[in-house]
């Protein structure tokens, strides 16, 4: 009985590690430069179903968007294609 709740443990620990996934950021301003909220809204609203796109957080004071993803799944032209449907260019922001 002792053998089979240490390999169900075992099991349980790798299936976790298994789980968890490789996050990267990506911070970009856009041309033209968001001013309001519907701005924001737009950006957010399409850019969202980009494939392995996880958070997305707007800043109008600070003209960038941040984008939280999963790097597997999606690269950085991916978002430039889908900015440029939505009649944004973008342009990444040195860290």
């Amino acid at each position: 009985m002792k053998k089979v709740f240490t390999t169900a443990f075992i099991a349980m620990l790798s299936l976790s590690a298994f789980a968890q996934t490789k996050s990267d950021t990506l911070v970009v301003t856009t041309t033209p430069e968001m001013h309001c909220e519907g701005c924001e809204n737009k950006i957010k609203k399409n850019i969202r179903f980009v494939k392995g796109t996880k958070k997305i957080e707007t800043s109008v004071p600070n003209q960038t968007v941040t984008i939280v993803y999963d790097g597997r799944k999606t690269t950085y032209a991916d978002y430039e294609s889908a900015f440029k449907k939505i009649g944004y260019s973008v342009k990444k922001v040195k860290k």
